[in-house]
């Protein structure tokens, strides 16, 4: 392995879904930085009281794997996951420290309230709160050893009562602290609850618009017929960024079921060029087939990306422009490519085309749905499959949209 991909291993996990991104990267801003803290302070600690080498280094050890088997965890997917087994089990690894070096003081106390403020920045509130039962079923496990015996108390230590008392209040503190602290905190934007609910809402009216529209359209001669044509594409369009919107919203958390089958990707090419060349009859567009074109994909979200991408194309080759799909692919991987012949985009800004809502994206077109969520969407939904989607320069001129899925 290579000294880069050391690096890139141990750096945040990067994922389609925003929502999982983020608590991923939270969890990888506590824990490396946590563990590291932990290393240097008991390293210090050890230098001051060598006869403590061995127990001070195998903590050391003990939160350096924990912290490694939690970033495999959430490089895996599971950040949630892999935060409840920080919380508890720094929580387990502090109480069984604390049993060996005399039972119950203040210093777990203090531990306990760093992994329940931990904890309520990773899980929310109910992290917040199993996190606080764990630790009081701890204080009380020292407490009973403390007064039956089982634990030798440390020099000059006081009563395992007045111990257990003190973490009490302490867990308490960290429990009111969190509350107050979320209760204040600021909501930016639309929850993906909130936007399920908007959405919903929106379509049904946006459906009924749509229809009475074509009905206009039919009754309507001369001038007029522009003037309604003008108007169903304007509520098409809404309708199409309204879907979209849905979509994007359930990709990004999840809630898009993902239903595979072998599917013929150049058959779903050829359908969707078959479609969309009506729209522009003069433009040069065809499927070209390049080896095995089966794959085992979701065949409406692979239709729906190739859609997005060729009306992408679309809109930014001229009326006698040149657009291909090229199905092709390796042995475990398929691939779909869309070229195009629009302005190129330039290399600083290929990873944003495919963001959500970026105003600083370079302009394909003055036509077009410009939120991206086209292109938010085609990233999504391939990589809700376990593939890749890129964009690479294309020869002489344009663009070249690749999409990768695992075969």
């Amino acid at each position: 392995m290579t000294t880069q991909a050391i690096i890139h291993w141990f750096g945040p996990p990067e994922f389609a879904r925003l929502d999982l991104r983020n608590r991923a990267r939270a969890l990888w801003i506590v824990s490396w930085p946590f563990f590291i803290v932990v290393a240097v302070v008991l390293g210090l600690a050890a230098i001051v009281e060598p006869e403590t080498l061995v127990r001070r280094a195998t903590t050391i050890a003990a939160v350096g794997g924990l912290v490694a088997i939690l970033h495999v965890t959430s490089r895996a997917g599971r950040p949630d996951l892999a935060s409840w087994i920080l919380v508890t089990g720094l929580s387990v690894i502090v109480t069984q420290r604390a049993w060996i070096t005399g039972g119950i003081h203040a210093p777990v106390g203090l531990f306990y309230v760093v992994f329940i403020v931990i904890a309520g920045a990773l899980l929310g509130a109910r992290g917040a709160v199993a996190t606080a039962l764990v630790c009081l079923l701890g204080a009380l496990a020292l407490t009973l050893g403390n007064t039956l015996g089982w634990i030798a108390p440390r020099p000059g230590a006081g009563s395992a009562l007045g111990g257990f008392l003190f973490v009490v209040l302490a867990i308490a503190i960290a429990l009111l602290v969190d509350v107050l602290v979320r209760s204040r905190a600021p909501r930016e934007g639309l929850d993906a609850d909130a936007v399920h609910l908007i959405v919903g809402d929106l379509r049904s009216p946006m459906q009924v618009l749509v229809s009475n529209l074509e009905v206009l359209r039919r009754e309507l001669d001369g001038a007029s017929v522009e003037d309604a044509e003008a108007a169903l594409a304007g509520a098409k369009v809404l309708r199409r960024m309204t879907n979209s919107l849905h979509d994007v919203s359930r990709l990004q958390t999840g809630r898009m079921p993902i239903r595979r089958c072998i599917t013929d990707l150049s058959g779903l090419a050829h359908a969707v060029v078959t479609t969309t060349r009506g729209v522009q009859p003069t433009c040069d567009i065809a499927v070209e087939t390049r080896g095995d074109s089966l794959c085992n994909c979701d065949p409406a979200l692979t239709r729906r990306t190739i859609e997005n991408l060729v009306c992408n194309a679309m809109q930014v080759t001229t009326i006698d422009g040149r657009i291909r799909v090229v199905i092709g692919g390796s042995s475990d991987r398929a691939s779909i490519a869309v070229t195009d012949e629009g302005p190129s985009i330039p290399r600083a800004y290929r990873a944003q085309v495919f963001e959500p809502y970026r105003c600083d994206r370079p302009q394909r077109a003055a036509a077009g749905e410009s939120s991206g969520l086209g292109l938010a969407f085609c990233r999504l939904a391939v990589e809700a499959q376990g593939g890749s989607i890129r964009v690479e320069e294309g020869t002489p001129r344009g663009n070249v949209f690749v999409v990768e899925l695992p075969r």
